[in-house]
């Protein structure tokens, strides 16, 4: 079954081309240089982690460019975090061992009930101005001294504020560390929070009933989010442990560590010499600069022919538009754990499981795992989605699987007969889209061409690739092979014969006491903010993504209003679509009585004809409410919204692709509401916005703040 439900938006442009596919799986048969190594970890020791986390520039040393017409290879200088055990004293990490600074990203390993404690400073350089896109914007004026910030994507945590008696912050995102090397912030017109000189304490407490998982952290610093983490500025968080949730079907024992991989996907645009233009004008680059306010247009989207085999990376060129750039001679590099174009080496006999993070600022991935003998996907078991793991029973249709999921996956029927001894129905998949911010676990093994698990022949090969991705109108993003796979199983397997057996994490969360259900830990009722009520029964809350101004290309914007149980808009209610103001919030809800959970159907209406990716801090979300009686499914925190289809000329001629709320009501644009249910479990200020960050630094992204029950 091809990507269906919600997935009208997206075309593949590599799926159907036999003969470069086949060229490029003779050209990917040649063996990376480097095996795929293993972020380095930092584990929690009696109940904490406590960790001095420095954001600096770093050369990267698995990258080598050669700028054109020779010369020296350059290391390109990317932004890394130091990360070290705290030491007693000082703010630097010692030297050696314990200390890890690596563009690939660290893993910080967490259990159920620990404290995350991170010492963040910032050692950031300047920016020069005319390089960034919103230097001129609102309260961007301070955006080029490059402030930052943490945010631990996904975890189930508050986003505590710092109080008086208490400077130290949760995941919270309205604060910025500045460093004074590069000078003292000016007054802002329109301030992101509050400012702070060279160092941010963080103190992250996480919920006994959280789910195991994968999650990851990043800047969250608006404005200049897609510059930091494009430059490398990312690194993930598990939780637990995957035999929390997966064990095999014949032993259920849990899985060895060598079974486990993490793969970190991201990319960095190189530049060679030469004149960019940019938001504001043009500026000089030198040679190996690393291109950070990214361009999709940097590539072309497929290969230019058989001898151009995209190892890990795809050569620049000029841009076709009138005025656009000419990025020849740069190169676009695409890393898996800071390698471009690994191999991985798989030996266990029972396969592995993958954990992949798409730490990408704004690309989307399309990603599959071709065998190199027959240019056919291999079937995966789809273990968990944006860090919980799913749980369907045995009952569940494939249909309702694709649309659980959002249709980020292509379901497929899983090849054999069907496995009696798993307590959720294992759900196969030949192709992952992985917008930016998404995780996804998969069990990978060998499979002969019709699906089923077998020891693989001698030199069996497969090529872990994006296939070209084009968001609606909006970029394109190139086709590059991401790693080699080498099948080295020999032993007979001990654990499955079949799939692995996963008791999903979804289930526990909503469970009475699950983190979705049992009273919130540590909150006391208090009168409620003026302005703050509970959604009303049968009420939904719509959220709307286009532009404040149409006819102004990128004025990314949310619009807000309330509809009742007839779908009327609540008078009242409705605020037009408007940048990013953190002085606003758009949403004010109270925890349930008791401090429960309260659980809300949203609508998200995409008016874009370009595509977008909703995201909201501090909870996840079921598509459509749809669950199985026991309270199974499959949550997650982001999620592609399709696109809109016009039915008027203007919108493409005249408003840069994106409709009007009175076309989207009037019928001139076709775009079926995307309907969630979320559950909110955390109280304190956060945002919910599109996680393409050049959207969400353009400003599509609105406040929230959940706050105690009265009673």
């Amino acid at each position: 079954m091809r990507l269906q439900a919600l997935m009208r938006n997206i075309s593949m442009c590599c799926l159907l081309a036999p003969a470069t596919v086949f060229v490029n799986f003779i050209f990917s048969r040649q063996a990376a240089a480097t095996l795929l190594p293993e972020p380095q970890v930092f584990a929690s020791e009696q109940g904490v982690l406590d960790v001095l986390m420095i954001a600096k520039p770093s050369p990267i040393p698995s990258i080598s460019f050669t700028p054109p017409g020779g010369g020296a290879a350059i290391n390109p200088v990317g932004w890394v975090y130091e990360v070290c055990r705290r030491p007693v004293s000082g703010d630097q990490c010692p030297a050696g061992a314990g200390t890890v600074a690596d563009y690939g990203g660290v893993r910080l390993a967490l259990q159920q009930g620990d404290t995350l404690k991170i010492r963040l400073i910032n050692r950031l350089p300047k920016i020069d101005p005319a390089k960034l896109t919103h230097a001129a914007d609102p309260g961007g004026d301070n955006l080029y001294l490059n402030p930052t910030n943490l945010h631990t994507h996904s975890l189930l945590v508050e986003a505590r504020a710092p109080i008086s008696s208490d400077p130290s912050v949760g995941d919270y995102i309205f604060v910025s560390v500045f460093n004074s090397a590069n000078g003292v912030p000016t007054a802002q017109v329109h301030k992101h929070g509050s400012v702070l000189m060279d160092v941010l304490d963080y103190r992250i407490d996480i919920p006994k009933n959280h789910p195991s998982g994968l999650f990851w952290f990043h800047p969250h610093a608006h404005g200049i989010a897609l510059n930091q983490v494009s430059s490398g500025l990312a690194g993930i968080i598990t939780i637990g442990n995957v035999s929390d949730y997966a064990r095999g079907n014949t032993a259920q024992a849990p899985l060895p560590d060598a079974q486990i991989r993490h793969l970190i996907l991201k990319d960095i645009q190189v530049l060679a010499a030469g004149t960019v233009k940019f938001e504001h004008g043009s500026a000089l680059v030198a040679n190996g600069e690393v291109l950070n306010q990214q361009d999709p247009e940097f590539c072309t989207q497929k290969p230019s022919g058989a001898s151009e085999a995209r190892h890990g990376s795809c050569p620049g060129k000029r841009d076709s538009d009138s005025g656009g750039n000419d990025y020849t001679g740069g190169r676009w590099y695409f890393t898996v754990n800071g390698e471009p174009y690994p191999t991985i080496r798989m030996t266990e006999p029972d396969g592995e499981v993958w954990r992949i993070v798409n730490a990408s600022g704004s690309v989307s991935y399309d990603l599959h795992l071709i065998n190199d003998a027959d240019g056919k996907p291999i079937v995966m078991q789809l273990m968990a989605v944006d860090g919980v793991s799913i749980h369907l029973p045995q009952n569940t249709p494939v249909q309702s699987a694709v649309e659980l999921a959002g249709g980020r996956f292509n379901v497929v029927d899983c090849p054999g007969p069907p496995s009696a001894d798993v307590r959720s129905i294992p759900i196969c998949v030949t192709e992952l889209v992985m917008m930016p911010s998404s995780r996804t676990e998969v069990w990978v093994t060998y499979r002969t061409p019709d699906g089923r698990i077998a020891t693989p022949r001698g030199g069996a090969t497969a090529t872990f690739k994006m296939v070209g991705l084009t968001m609606g109108s909006g970029d394109k993003w190139p086709a590059v092979d991401l790693a080699k796979v080498e099948f080295s199983q020999s032993a007979p397997r001990n654990l499955l014969n079949s799939a692995l057996d996963i008791q999903g994490h979804v289930l526990a969360a909503m469970q009475p006491t699950g983190i979705f259900r049992a009273p919130v830990p540590g909150v006391s009722p208090a009168p409620l903010p003026a302005g703050c009520s509970a959604l009303p029964n049968g009420h939904r809350r719509r959220i709307l993504f286009g532009f404040e101004d149409v006819t102004v290309d990128g004025t990314f914007a949310l619009g807000y209003e309330e509809v009742d149980a007839n779908g009327a808009v609540v008078p009242g209610t409705a605020r037009p679509l408007t940048r990013f103001d953190p002085s606003q919030t758009i949403i004010c809800l109270p925890l349930g009585p008791g401090q429960t959970p309260v659980h809300e159907t949203w609508e998200l209406v995409q008016l874009s004809t370009e595509n977008h990716n909703f995201h909201i801090h501090q909870t996840k979300f079921r598509v459509g409410g749809a669950a199985s009686s026991d309270g199974g499914g499959i949550l997650q925190d982001n999620i592609n919204m399709g696109v809109a289809v016009p039915h008027v000329p203007e919108v493409m001629e005249k408003q840069n692709g994106v409709c009007t709320p009175d076309q989207w009501r009037g019928g001139q644009c076709s775009s079926p509401p995307l309907v969630i249910v979320i559950p909110f479990s955390q109280v304190g200020e956060f945002v919910y916005h599109c996680h393409i960050l050049e959207h969400e630094d353009g400003g599509m992204m609105a406040k929230i703040r959940v706050v105690p029950s009265p009673n």
